[in-house]
C-alpha cells in the first residue's frame, strides 16, 4: 500500500472511472457503427466543402468514382440511391477523383484548366478557389492534385472536429444512464474507501479489461465490495435529508470523468500501479 489514505483512495476512483469509461465506450461505438455516425458525418462534411447540399453536383459525383467509394456501383443519382457510404476518405484519393470529375487535363495550359473549371464547376466560390490553385500550380496537374489534397484534409479536420462533439455529447448522455441505472456514486464510493481502505487491496486491473461489457463491470464492483446498484433500503433513503442531491452530484462526478476516456484512466491506472510495487508495467 501506499502508506496514504488519500493515494489510496485516488487509485479506487480512478479504477472506478476506468471501468465506466470502458463500458460507455464500447457502447458508444456500437452505436455509432449501428446508426452510421462516421459515414453520415463524412458525407455532411464533403456536401459542405464542395457546397452541394442538395447532392446533385460535384459530391455526388465524388461518392460515385470509385476511388472514393468502391463498395457501391457508381450509379447514384441522389443521396438515397447510394448502396454503401465509407467512413474514411484518403486525400489523395479524393484529390484524383475530384480531377477526374472536372475533367482537368494534364499538359493542359492554366487558361485551358480554368476553362475546363468553368464548366465542370458551377459554384462561384469553388471556382473562384480552384483557379487560384490552377494558376499557383502553374498548370502542373501534380501539384494542383496536392493542393486540393491539402485542401480536403483541412476541410476534414473540421468534420473530425464536429464528429468528436457529437461522440462526447452522446457519451456523456450514456454514461450518465449507465451510472444512475448501475447507481455508481463517486462521493459514496469515496466515502466507502475512506472508511474502508482495505476493499483497495482486491483491485488488480489488467491490459485484458478493455472489452469488458456493463455485466463484467458489475462483476467487478461485486469482487471488489463497491457500494453500487438499487435495492430497497437505498430507494427509501434518497429523498431523505437531501440525499438525492448528493447521488445527483455524484452520478454527475462520474458520468463526466469518462469523457476523459478509458485510455487515460487505464494510464492513471498503471501508473498508480507501479506506485504501489504491485508488479512490472
Amino acid at each position: 500500500m501506499f502508506g496514504s489514505t488519500i493515494l489510496d483512495l485516488a487509485f479506487g476512483l480512478v479504477f472506478t472511472f476506468l471501468m465506466i469509461s470502458l463500458v460507455t465506450s464500447a457502447t458508444t461505438e456500437a452505436l455509432a457503427s449501428a446508426i452510421g455516425w462516421r459515414a453520415n458525418t463524412l458525407l455532411q462534411g464533403i456536401k459542405d466543402l464542395l457546397n452541394d447540399q442538395e447532392f446533385k453536383g460535384l459530391a455526388l459525383g465524388i461518392y460515385n468514382h470509385a476511388l472514393v467509394n468502391p463498395q457501391a456501383n457508381g450509379g447514384a443519382t441522389s443521396q438515397t440511391d447510394l448502396g454503401a457510404k465509407p467512413s474514411y476518405i484518403g486525400s489523395k484519393q479524393f484529390a484524383s477523383a475530384f480531377i477526374d470529375i472536372t475533367k482537368l487535363s494534364a499538359g493542359a495550359t492554366v487558361p485551358a484548366l480554368q476553362a475546363q473549371i468553368d464548366v465542370a464547376v458551377k459554384d462561384t466560390q469553388l471556382n473562384k478557389m480552384l483557379k487560384g490553385i490552377v494558376e499557383r500550380a502553374g498548370g502542373n496537374i501534380s501539384r494542383v492534385r496536392d493542393d486540393i489534397a491539402a485542401w480536403f484534409d483541412g476541410g476534414m479536420e473540421r468534420v473530425a472536429g464536429a464528429y468528436k462533439r457529437k461522440t462526447q455529447f452522446w457519451s456523456l448522455i450514456i454514461a450518465l444512464l449507465l451510472v444512475v441505472a448501475l447507481n455508481v456514486d463517486t462521493i459514496k464510493i469515496s466515502e466507502t474507501l475512506w472508511k474502508q481502505p482495505i476493499l483497495i487491496k482486491a483491485i488488480s486491473p489488467s491490459s485484458s479489461s478493455s472489452g469488458m461489457t456493463a455485466l463484467d463491470t458489475l462483476k467487478q464492483f461485486d469482487k471488489i465490495g463497491l457500494p453500487y446498484g438499487w435495492d430497497g433500503a437505498k430507494l427509501k433513503d434518497l429523498p431523505d435529508n437531501f440525499n438525492w442531491l448528493y447521488a445527483l452530484v455524484g452520478w454527475l462526478i462520474t458520468a463526466i470523468a469518462t469523457l476523459f476516456g478509458a485510455p487515460f484512466w487505464f494510464d492513471a491506472l498503471q501508473k498508480f500501479v507501479q506506485l504501489r510495487g504491485a508488479g512490472s508495467k
